[in-house]
């Protein structure tokens, strides 16, 4: 397929609602399974992922009604799982996958967990060995490591983890099977990573407490049903920001976009950049409000591996964006994006060089 892409013959102004968080539309999802309660989600994402985390908790007994992009639904509780007579089909989800690997080591039934051609090469065994460790029963290809995956529920033992990376699925994963361990759950991350999951569950009536990058989650017995809108996803919103930075002249508002610390770290590498952002913010379960963006010339910087996990999906895009900034920048320790649903890192080089821009990778570091 050819793509042509033409510059823009004017600035780029005007007002724009991104689609709806599709990190946290797959949280809700699965996480109103877990309750007896009625949730109402308004203005989730309908994208692919999180209908197939729609399917899937159905298959794990939940009800749902969706009309249009407002959600109902009604779980079955933590300790009330349906066995599934059919594989669950976790679609192109990684997400999807790893998320139900850690809720269903502490059910009561048994389930297996498959996905596309794609997803059943992604490796599972980060996942798939803490779990073990508290006494998962977890069954795969290569020892666990390759979907299609086969889990049979067992009690579980808390435990301390401590991880190597920061990695909000691995982390969700662990938290998840907590609710269901004999006594508290730690996890001690290297780097802080995004943490929609504790917020949501916390308020949902789960004991989350967190200091720092470690993390505590008590075993739970019941959850409580939550009402909330989903506010705007900001990967999505990311690629207007970009085209509002280096289209001449442009002025472009975000509304009602997720603002949360820990996934708007572009943000704060573009404002380094010398980036004209500023934004009006609201608290909430999940923090969200308005971003201004005015083009304006941007440098090069070094984006530390701290800093790495508020914006790994927005990497790509940042490449860009450098490469058409005065001087050199650096990313730090990128090496993650090798394990996404396809090697991001060569994609970006390759990228780089399309737009005629040099892009050069040192062990796990990228130079543009």
């Amino acid at each position: 397929m050819d793509i042509f892409v033409q510059k823009p013959k004017k600035p780029l102004k005007g007002t724009i609602r991104p689609e709806s968080d599709k990190s946290i539309t797959q949280r809700l999802i699965l996480f109103s399974l877990l309750t007896e309660e009625e949730c109402c989600f308004y203005n989730i994402s309908t994208a692919l992922d999180p209908l197939s985390t729609l399917k899937a908790a159905n298959q794990l007994g939940l009800e749902y009604r969706l009309e249009r992009d407002t959600l109902y639904t009604k779980g079955v509780g933590l300790k009330n799982l349906k066995e599934p007579i059919e594989p669950v089909d976790c679609g192109n989800s990684g997400t999807l996958m790893r998320f139900l690997m850690g809720l269903l080591s502490g059910s009561n039934i048994f389930a297996v967990l498959s996905g596309d051609s794609s997803l059943n090469q992604r490796p599972m065994s980060r996942v798939a060995n803490p779990l073990k460790e508290m006494g998962a029963i977890i069954l795969g290809r290569q020892a666990g490591n390759y979907a299609p995956l086969a889990i049979q529920g067992s009690p579980l033992k808390g435990k301390k983890h401590l991880l190597k990376v920061p990695s909000a699925q691995l982390k969700s994963a662990l938290i998840l099977a907590g609710l269901s361990a004999d006594s508290p759950t730690t996890i001690v991350e290297p780097i802080p990573s995004r943490d929609h999951t504790e917020r949501l569950l916390k308020a949902m009536g789960v004991e989350v407490k967190k200091k720092d990058n470690i993390i505590e989650v008590q075993p739970t017995k019941e959850l409580r049903g939550l009402n909330i809108e989903v506010s705007g996803d900001f990967s999505a919103a990311a690629f207007f920001i970009g085209a509002g930075l280096l289209v001449e002249n442009s002025e472009i508002t975000l509304d009602k976009i997720n603002l949360n610390p820990t996934r708007t770290g572009l943000l704060r590498v573009l404002q380094r950049m010398g980036a004209n952002i500023s934004k009006e913010q609201k608290e909430g379960i999940e923090p969200s409000g308005t971003v201004f963006i005015h083009n304006h010339g941007l440098r090069g910087t070094t984006v530390t591996k701290e800093e790495l996990p508020s914006l790994i999906d927005e990497i790509p895009l940042l490449a860009v964006i450098a490469a058409n900034s005065e001087g050199e920048t650096v990313i730090q320790n990128a090496g993650e994006l090798r394990l996404k649903e396809s090697d991001r890192l060569l994609g970006i080089m390759d990228l780089c060089s399309i737009i005629g821009r040099e892009a050069t990778l040192v062990g796990d570091d990228l130079y543009i």
